[in-house]
């Protein structure tokens, strides 16, 4: 019987045409999936004809090269590949390029060399202005991310696993095409349109004289539509941080995420960028094997957040990633679940015995408050106080960085705490932070720290189930006791700092009040 051609494959609802091809069994682990889609980016069943061969061809040597194992790379064969991409960062930038801020060529000069004075959140402020920091640090970390973003990005589009020393190098000369174009695309903005026309006029490096084996082609930069303005995504990422001054870490991720659309899309143009780019990541994304609600609130979450300040701003006419949605089926194995109060029971006796004071004081201050971790982890001293003859826990921005505006709550010290000690170990702690042997992270906060060290704790008492929130379960609980024991809804919202209702959000809530009602959880 003669085996079917291979042929596109339209897909139900969106009407595109995309390839379609099962993974080899033997490639099923690298890959990470069993099947792969991808668009081809037209609703033209003559067009997606014409395009399918290419496509296939492009993924049939990305399945080679992954059965070829890790590969050492040569220079001239990263330089090769790099200097595709710089050129197709010059090919995005080119219509506009005075609004290329992506990169800055004064930091790119020497972006790898470490500065003496690089800025370190966790460095004490008193250092900081004594031994002042370098200015850049922050934008050369994300230059750096974005060198090890794009270097992974084209590795994996084209199926290339090599070495870490060849990656490396990938990354180092990535950084100097991408400095070169970002140079060319200066000297463009201020007249000599002549420069990078010459360095691309110079014949290519040809590929035979490369490594043995195959160099993958890159793909034609995408030509930008037709607009009467370009709206580089930069200028939307620098907007929308400076008036909605998120948190440290909000910060630096929403930025990362949008960047790392902007690498699959092939163009920084905000306003050429239609529903079907965003629709092709998605299926690249699920083709990953990424979670559907990942893909919905991690990845296109913060490009619609982004779009959307344009849009509010007049700088967008519309928000393309408004209507893409990302419909997986939740699954009864994936759905997460609170501890058993056989599990609280062993997670509080632990804790008790426990000598330092994360392990010790977390667990019981998350199970008789309701409050996040983070929360926990990021008091001071003097957030701890008595008010009248009641003991209150205030968490405030003051001691970090809180959800939103209803994060910020005055509440009583539950009789239990007072009972387990926990009075006399704030009375014994020196000013400043609670638990200051919990390192902050890189964004200044101790919760994500804290967060990982009781995680694994949990887990080392025997909660092996993946399915349980070592953390996060304490507020769920917390909810359910409420329930169960007759609070009133609204103070239960209060409590745990949650949202609040219309009306709600109007006058405060005594202490004896909230005393009384958390004093009817055991």
């Amino acid at each position: 019987m003669a085996l079917a051609m291979a042929t596109p494959w339209l897909h139900p609802r969106s009407g595109f045409y995309y390839l379609r091809r099962r993974v080899p069994k033997e490639l099923k682990a690298l890959v990470g999936s069993g099947e792969i889609r991808r668009s081809l980016g037209t609703r033209d069943p003559k067009e997606a004809k014409r395009l399918f061969p290419a496509a296939l061809a492009a993924l049939e040597e990305q399945w080679a090269n992954l059965r070829d194992g890790p590969q050492a790379l040569s220079e001239r064969a990263c330089i090769e590949m790099a200097v595709r991409i710089g050129e197709e960062f010059f090919a995005h930038h080119r219509e506009a390029p005075s609004h290329q801020t992506q990169w800055s060529v004064d930091v790119g000069e020497d972006l790898f060399k470490q500065s003496a004075t690089e800025l370190d959140l966790a460095r004490p402020a008193v250092d900081l202005i004594t031994e002042g920091f370098d200015r850049h640090a922050l934008k050369r970390e994300e230059m750096r991310a974005w060198c090890d973003d794009t270097a992974d990005h084209y590795l994996s589009q084209n199926g290339l696993r090599v070495d870490a020393d060849s990656r490396s190098e990938f990354v180092r000369v990535i950084a100097e095409a991408t400095q070169a174009a970002a140079l060319s695309l200066r000297e463009l903005s201020q007249g000599a349109r002549r420069a990078f026309e010459r360095h691309t006029t110079t014949a290519p490096i040809p590929l035979s004289e490369s490594r043995s084996t195959r160099v993958p082609a890159v793909r034609a930069a995408s030509e930008r539509t037709a607009q009467a303005a370009a709206v580089p995504f930069e200028t939307l990422i620098t907007g929308w941080l400076r008036e909605r001054q998120p948190a440290p870490k909000t910060a630096y991720v929403f930025p990362r995420t949008v960047r790392e659309f902007i690498g699959f899309a092939g163009r920084d143009d905000a306003a050429a960028v239609g529903e079907d780019d965003l629709i092709r990541w998605k299926d690249a994304l699920l083709g990953k094997g990424l979670r559907g609600s990942t893909i919905r609130n991690g990845k296109i979450g913060p490009v619609r957040t982004i779009l959307q300040w344009g849009v509010d701003n007049k700088k967008l006419s519309t928000n393309v990633a408004r209507g893409i949605k990302v419909t997986t089926k939740a699954r009864a194995q994936d759905r997460k679940r609170d501890p058993t109060e056989a599990e609280v029971a062993i997670i509080l006796a632990a804790a008790s015995a426990a000598e330092d004071s994360v392990r010790r004081w977390v667990p019981w201050l998350c199970a008789y408050s309701g409050a996040r971790v983070a929360e926990i982890c990021q008091l001071r001293k003097e957030d701890v106080y008595t008010d009248g003859d009641i003991h209150v826990l205030a968490i405030r921005p003051e001691a970090g960085s809180l959800k939103n505006e209803n994060s910020e709550r005055t509440i009583p010290v539950h009789l239990r705490l007072i009972e387990k000690g926990f009075l006399e170990f704030v009375a014994g702690a020196k000013s400043g932070p609670l638990f200051p042997d919990l390192p902050p992270d890189r964004f200044g906060s101790r919760g994500g720290n804290g967060s990982k060290v009781l995680s694994r704790w949990v887990r080392s008492l025997g909660m092996k189930d993946p399915r349980m929130q070592p953390n996060h379960g304490w507020r769920h609980r917390f909810s359910t006791l409420s329930r169960d024991h007759g609070l009133r809804e609204d103070v239960t919202i209060y409590i745990l700092g949650r949202q609040k209702t219309v009306s709600g959000a109007y006058g405060g809530y005594g202490l004896k009040m909230l005393l009384e009602q958390m004093s009817r959880i055991p």
